[in-house]
């Protein structure tokens, strides 16, 4: 309905039906606002609902906040409307306003063009009129005037009625404008029409009008009372409004003599003038006597005022001190309060009139100071007037305070009065011995009287009020004190036997409730009891183990539900009962057999639940019995499929196949604890039934039995073959391990470098014995390949065949690396003897060069003392020559690989022999003959020309296999620390790598086999370090680990390297510096003992000299 009202759009079409669509709407809004309770309500109510957790509490929000939704924008719209009825409202009244001025311009402009005035008859008549006519224009353009400020705040206001209002302006301005112009044209003809006629009756008519003014102010009549003096006072303004009147029409007069003098004779405009001067004269005249008499007048006016006033305000007092001092205070709290009010009326009423007293009071010493005749009588009436004043407020504040006193007494009296009647009717409610029906009634029935209680409680905070005020009143000892001692006593009585009789009627009704509850307690108690009992006499067994476990759990969850809720409730009740018996309750012997009767009941249910309980229990303990040999039964038949019989085809497939028959096995006790538990049960069931049952039984039983067994052999067969298989697959891996080691070693034997000096042959002697300590390490481990291989053939393993393959490889093999190894130590032994002796041959060459100059000197001395120092040089030179004689005969001694060189060469002139012999033996024997024994790759590259013929080209091909003169490598343990100057490396793990020097390059490798085989598979795909400008330095402060050197290169990588020792720290630290200033590593890596010939000497000892590249 609102919506709709604020729907209509009506625009109200004149003033009166504006003020009643605004009277409407504001009806309107209040209806609204009325109706906002309501809905508030609405929205609180959902509210709540939200709050709670009502289960449409969405639906309910959405609503509430629709209508509250709703409702503001009905009351903006109701208040947009409010406000366009408003702007209605000014518009109709400023077009009413326009109407009624259009109207009276109109009603005028009609009189404007009366054309009357052509008849010389009454023609001073008709021009004071038209001065009239002029004047009431003039004085209503102030409306035109008032109209236009409005319209022009309307549209300053709402823009949107510019095209209603300006229309309407403009129309009433051009109107008015039209109106004075008529009139002036008007006025202009009727001077023109009878202008010099007009002069002399106007001056004709101020000359009779000022003689009979002079007749009234030549009276000396000034007033006898105040009455008088306002009659003179009101004709002496009369006349001075004709004296202004008058002098407009004097002062028309000079104009239109004026006007007149261009058309009228000179004799004619002579009297004219005459006349008209005379009039001024003689109204110039007039104008100071007139102002006397008027200041006379107002001084009587004054006198007379003050001693009316005077007398007025002392009747005034005369008649309100009789109000004022009246001994009446009232008997009753209404009289009081009503008394009290007309005194508050008198006190404001005479507030409000001081002012006029001193207004009074300030006229008198006004006149007093000018120095009236009457000064002393003035004085004396004014301070009568304030004696008279001053008497009646002090006895208005003495009324008041009796007032407020008695007040007090009265407010005592009714509202102890008031209690008396509130007690007596408590106790009208506490003498009542209805106890109630049933619970319901005697909960209602307290309820009603806990909040009886509650009330009683409460007012005895006004029962002290009460006294507080009592006892006030008796100090402050007011007339009444005696009865009101008398009053308190009995209010206080009077509450003491109501809260006696209110505890009384609550004790009664606790008693009869208690009773009504109890009756209650029993009664849905033995119900419940009732309920159970059905459950409890049930005969239902069960058909299987599920079904009988189902019962089995519910009954038992019944059973502890029962037993624990009805114990606590038997028990609750019997306390009650026991407390209201042992309180003296007045139906003792009822609630005593109320509580017997329950016991009894309680007893029967729970022996029913026990014979129920054991029933279902012997039922399921057969039932358990069947399904678990079915179980286990069906359990065992399905690890027996389970069962694989996959053997592997790798060491880690039988592992895994090891580890899964392993937990087979482990899961198969569980199986074992439940094949015994079986057997447990049987033996117990067996003891309680007979007949068929038990047969039953011990069948079950046997065939779980039986078919355990079978699972238990079935699963050692299967470990068996899965030990013997995982044995074959570890003799394998370890074969194959072990003829990859042999293979490596052998590879290291045949691929290791060319030594250059003893000091490099020594290096490789040692790496050879290292390998022999290497293979020693690994026998063991050969040993106990061999003895695995050799127990799998005694146990008849079913790969014999194979293992007997693998037993004589891995034999073979294992004589082919020690028989290289021997070769490689005698072949090493050997190229040891030639170096040493190429070593001691050019030492000795060198010493014999070194002491050719002196031999060859010719120099014998020309003194004695040169003699003599050259002798003694001499004798050193024996003895050092003597020296160099063991020197010079081990060189001539022939060495190991001279010897077997011969040797070799004899043998070779024998086989020549024995092959031209046998010339004519088969082709395979002639093919042996010719082919030359395969020498050693480790045979030294620098042997004598003439013992091995072999040319430099050769020498060259092996050289060219042997390592770069500029790398440098080894083993080290490596840690990165930094990958940049500002971010460590995110592996800081100490790992064990192959690292190379090549050129300026640090590289590496994961081990050396990866180094030789893929050179460019570096360590993870790591970049080369780069050395220039790098850092490398003893690690000093790092202490966790020994013979750490540290590598820091320009970009801020750093990284710690672990040597085996400091020598070989050293060494790595040493040709890493080098390689990072750039000159070549090939002087670190191996030792050069001979110094470099010359071309001389290399035609001279070319036997011993060594090829240099």
């Amino acid at each position: 309905q609102q919506e709709h009202h604020l729907a209509k759009d009506e625009t109200p079409s004149n003033f009166e039906q504006a003020e009643n669509m605004i009277k409407r709407h504001e009806a309107f809004m209040t209806t609204m606002d009325a109706n906002d309770e309501k809905i508030n309500s609405v929205v609180q109510f959902a509210t709540r609902l939200v709050d709670e957790g009502h289960f449409a509490a969405d639906k309910v929000r959405k609503k509430a906040e629709n209508i509250n939704e709703r409702r503001n924008i009905n009351h903006e719209k109701a208040d947009q409307l409010m406000e366009r009825l408003k702007d209605q409202l000014q518009l109709q009244m400023f077009l009413q306003d326009c109407e009624e001025l259009g109207e009276w311009v109109q009603e005028k402009h009609i009189t404007a063009q009366d054309e009357t005035y052509r008849s010389a008859k009454t023609v001073h008549s008709k021009w004071t009129r038209h001065q009239a006519f002029e004047a009431e224009i003039a004085s209503n353009k102030d409306r035109l005037e008032q109209l236009q400020r409005a319209a022009d705040e309307l549209i300053s206001q709402k823009p949107e009625l510019t095209d209603i209002i300006k229309p309407k302006v403009s129309e009433l301005a051009d109107q008015f404008e039209e109106l004075e112009t008529t009139t002036h044209d008007k006025g202009e003809r009727l001077f023109d029409a009878n202008r010099e006629v007009l002069i002399h009756q106007t001056c004709d008519d101020i000359d009779s009008w000022m003689n009979e003014l002079e007749k009234q102010i030549e009276s000396t009549d000034t007033g006898s009372d105040l009455a008088s003096v306002n009659i003179l006072m009101q004709k002496q303004q009369m006349i001075e409004t004709q004296m202004a009147v008058k002098a407009r029409q004097v002062t028309e007069l000079d104009k239109q003599a004026e006007h007149l003098q261009r058309t009228t004779p000179d004799d004619k405009m002579e009297e004219i003038k005459f006349k008209k001067e005379k009039v001024a004269q003689r109204f110039a005249q007039l104008k100071e006597p007139l102002v006397d008499r008027q200041r006379q007048l107002e001084k009587k006016k004054e006198a007379f005022q003050f001693r009316r006033d005077v007398e007025d305000e002392k009747l005034w007092i005369a008649e309100k001190m009789p109000q004022a001092t009246s001994n009446e205070y009232g008997n009753s709290l209404f009289n009081v309060h009503m008394l009290k009010k007309k005194n508050q009326s008198l006190r404001t009423e005479i507030e409000n009139h001081e002012p006029r007293i001193n207004a009074v009071c300030s006229n008198g010493q006004k006149l007093i100071d000018e120095g009236h005749e009457a000064t002393h009588e003035f004085q004396g009436l004014i301070s009568e007037l304030n004696e008279k004043w001053r008497e009646l407020k002090d006895a208005i504040s003495d009324r008041n305070k009796h007032l407020l006193q008695n007040e007090k007494a009265q407010q005592y009296f009714f509202d102890s009065t008031e209690a008396e009647s509130w007690m007596s009717e408590q106790e009208l409610y506490m003498m009542v011995e209805d106890r109630g029906k049933d619970e319901i009634s005697a909960q209602n029935l307290m309820k009603k009287h806990e909040s009886l209680e509650h009330a009683v409680e409460d007012y005895a905070e006004t029962i002290r009020q009460l006294g507080e005020t009592a006892r006030q009143l008796i100090n402050d000892r007011h007339p009444l004190a005696d009865q009101i001692a008398v009053k308190q006593s009995q209010v206080d009585k009077l509450y003491a036997g109501l809260k006696d009789l209110a505890g009384e009627r609550r004790a009664k009704l606790d008693e009869a409730l208690q009773l009504f509850m109890l009756n209650r307690e029993v009664d849905d108690l033995e119900q419940w009891i009732n309920e159970r009992e059905l459950v409890a006499s049930s005969q239902e067994l069960g058909q299987d183990y599920d079904h009988v476990t189902l019962l089995w759990e519910r009954f038992k969850e019944f059973a502890r539900d029962t037993e624990t809720i009805g114990s606590e409730r038997v028990a609750a009740v019997n306390g009650i009962a026991d407390s209201l018996i042992a309180t003296g309750h007045s139906d003792a012997a009822t609630i005593a057999e109320w509580k017997d009767g329950l016991n009894e009941v309680w007893q029967d249910l729970l022996e029913l639940i026990e014979t129920r309980t054991q029933m279902l229990a012997a039922s399921r303990e057969l039932h358990k019995f069947f399904h678990d040999c079915k179980d286990v039964l069906g359990r065992i038949l399905e690890k027996q499929n389970a069962m694989s019989d996959e053997l592997g085809r790798d060491a880690g497939s039988v592992s895994a196949l090891q580890r899964k028959h392993g937990n087979f096995i482990q899961d198969l006790s569980t199986l074992q604890n439940q094949v015994t538990q079986i057997q447990e049960e049987s033996a117990k069931l067996q003891a309680s039934y007979a007949g068929d049952k038990a047969s039953e039984i011990t069948n079950r039983e046997a065939e779980v039995v039986a078919a355990w067994n079978n699972l238990q052999a079935l699963c050692e067969g299967r470990k068996s073959k899965l030990e013997d298989t995982g044995d074959l697959f570890r003799f394998f891996n370890m074969v194959r391990t072990l003829m990859i080691w042999m293979d490596d070693v052998i590879r290291q034997m045949n691929t290791s470098e060319k030594p250059r000096d003893v000091s490099g042959v020594e290096l490789l002697m040692n790496n050879h014995q290292s390998l022999k300590a290497e293979i020693d390490t690994r026998e063991d481990n050969l040993l106990t390949c061999i003895n695995l291989g050799k127990d799998l053939l005694s146990r008849n393993h079913y790969a014999s065949s194979q293992i007997k393959e693998k037993l004589t490889a891995l034999t073979d093999h294992r004589n082919a690396l020690l028989h290289r190894w021997e070769e490689r130590w005698e072949n090493l032994q050997l190229i040891l003897e030639v170096y040493q002796f190429a070593r001691d041959a050019a030492v000795a060459e060198a010493w014999l060069i070194a002491q050719e100059p002196y031999l060859m000197s010719q120099e014998l001395g020309h003194t004695i003392d040169e003699v003599e120092n050259l002798i003694k040089k001499h004798e050193a030179f024996e003895k050092s020559a003597a020296a160099q004689e063991e020197r010079f005969s081990a060189l001539e001694r022939l060495t190991t690989f001279e010897l077997k060189e011969l040797k070799r060469r004899e043998q070779e002139r024998e086989e020549e022999e024995r092959r031209k012999k046998e010339e004519a033996a088969a082709a395979e024997a002639a093919r042996l003959a010719k082919a030359t024994p395969v020498t050693s790759p480790d045979e030294p590259t620098s042997e004598r020309a003439e013992a091995d013929g072999v040319t430099s080209g050769e020498q060259d091909d092996h050289e060219a296999r042997s390592p770069s003169d500029d790398e440098f490598e080894g083993a080290l343990s490596r840690k990165h620390e930094w990958e940049s100057t500002t971010k460590k490396a995110s592996n800081r793990s100490w790992d064990r790598i192959y690292m190379v020097i090549r050129g300026q390059t640090l590289v590496a490798y994961k081990d050396q086999k990866t180094c030789k085989s893929s050179p460019d598979q570096t360590y993870k795909g790591e970049a080369a370090i780069d050395l220039r400008s790098a850092t490398i330095v003893i690690a000093t402060d790092y202490t966790k680990k020994k013979h750490v050197f540290r590598v820091k290169s320009q970009s801020g990588s750093d990284f710690l390297f672990q040597a085996k020792d400091d020598a070989e720290m050293n060494k790595w630290v040493n040709v890493l510096n080098q390689a990072a200033q750039g000159t070549t590593g090939a002087s670190t890596s191996r030792a050069h003992t001979l110094p470099a010939p010359t071309q001389a000497e290399t035609k001279r000892r070319s036997f011993f000299t060594l090829k240099k590249n």
